[in-house]
């Protein structure tokens, strides 16, 4: 049978390799079991998919798009082009395995493109704020937000690109247990530069090592998503990658620097909030203590700002794909009828070939240097 995220050459179940981890799955989000019941509600997840359960995507259409609009706020009205750069394995909303697509922007937004005007330079307001964990002293859990790192217009410009492609209820190279992911999304990977301007914003606001690996850049894969009312993303502990970027045509996708980087830290964008949108709910639940589990009712809730970003170790804990900083949390509850829209973005650091080992094995493809 094959497992998660990426698809496999060589299948690998991380259970049988790592015995801390609850669940047979290789999904680079790990579900998380609820402390309170005596069987857990993803315990139907840790199963074989049958050839017959495989759904494909029309690489010809655009994707199956939740009805719901959001009124469009950037008076940047260009049409997004874009092209299917990839093919991949991924999963659906309700647990099931599919082959879908993720897409090349031939043009960014006017107003993301550095050569229009879009800064690398710093926001003169943006700032760094710890979020406060209450680990014990020699815990490597980390979580912290900067606030304004794009402006209103900026973000509205991210949202458009998704709204135009179209989101999907399917997620390249994810799969989760059914009912945990309850968002529609679509993945995305610009040419380098805006998310190169967007990590110079951010650079001297991040760890500039984490276990001893220095800071890189950001993952060129972008990975939008949008909550309609009711929706949420129940507590889950994000997976890391090898990080994404186009191949030198713009054709296809590989490796960010083959196994030169790995992915530590999660980057969650909001692209609307309260105050200027009207979204009721939708905040991000951190989740505080050494050892907390999804029914703890210890954490922080950040609500969407628009245009801030907050940062959180990821990685499965006790395996070589992860680390034991990683940081559970969890999407609240869209309370309103405005959509919740967010984009998330993974940080790279350096990494040995030893890093990635475990990821190539479990992988669906095998990205060249």
């Amino acid at each position: 049978p094959r497992h998660n995220s990426y698809a496999s050459k060589s299948t690998v179940t991380l259970a049988s390799q790592h015995p801390r981890l609850p669940f047979a799955t290789t999904s680079t989000s790990m579900p998380v079991r609820n402390s309170s019941s005596s069987s857990s509600a993803y315990t139907s997840f840790a199963r074989t998919t049958e050839p017959e359960q495989m759904t494909t995507i029309d690489r010809t259409t655009k994707p199956q798009e939740n009805k719901s609009k959001t009124t469009m706020f950037s008076p940047d009205k260009s049409v997004i082009t874009h092209r299917v750069v990839h093919t991949t394995h991924g999963g659906y909303t309700n647990g099931n395995r599919g082959i879908g697509h993720i897409f090349g922007i031939d043009e960014m937004p006017k107003v993301l493109q550095p050569k229009h005007g879009f800064s690398s330079v710093k926001n003169p307001n943006q700032v760094r704020e710890d979020i406060d964990l209450e680990t014990s002293k020699h815990s490597k859990k980390l979580a912290f937000k900067i606030r304004h790192v794009l402006t209103p217009e900026e973000a509205d410009a991210v949202w458009r690109i998704s709204d135009q492609v179209g989101y999907t209820d399917f997620l390249a190279d994810y799969n989760t247990p059914p009912g945990m992911r309850q968002n529609v999304v679509m993945c995305f990977i610009d040419d380098g530069a805006f998310t190169d301007a967007v990590f110079q914003r951010i650079k001297d606001d991040l760890p500039q090592e984490i276990d001893g690996r220095k800071l890189v850049g950001l993952s060129r894969r972008w990975n939008a998503g949008k909550y309609v009312k009711g929706r949420q993303f129940t507590p889950h502990i994000d997976g890391d990658m090898t990080g994404h970027r186009l191949t030198e045509d713009k054709k296809g996708i590989r490796s960010y620097a083959g196994d030169k980087v790995h992915t530590k830290l999660s980057a969650l964008f909001y692209l609307n909030d309260y105050k200027h949108d009207g979204l009721v709910g939708g905040g991000t639940k951190i989740f505080k203590g050494d050892h907390p589990d999804g029914s703890s009712q210890h954490y922080y809730e950040q609500q969407p700002e628009k245009g801030t970003a907050i940062f959180f170790r990821h990685g499965i804990p006790g395996s070589r794909l992860g680390n034991e900083g990683s940081v559970m949390h969890a999407g609240s509850k869209n309370l309103g009828d405005t959509p919740k829209l967010m984009v998330r973005v993974d940080v790279l650091y350096e990494a040995e070939p030893e890093d990635n080992f475990a990821r190539r094995r479990c992988s669906w493809m095998d990205f060249d240097d």
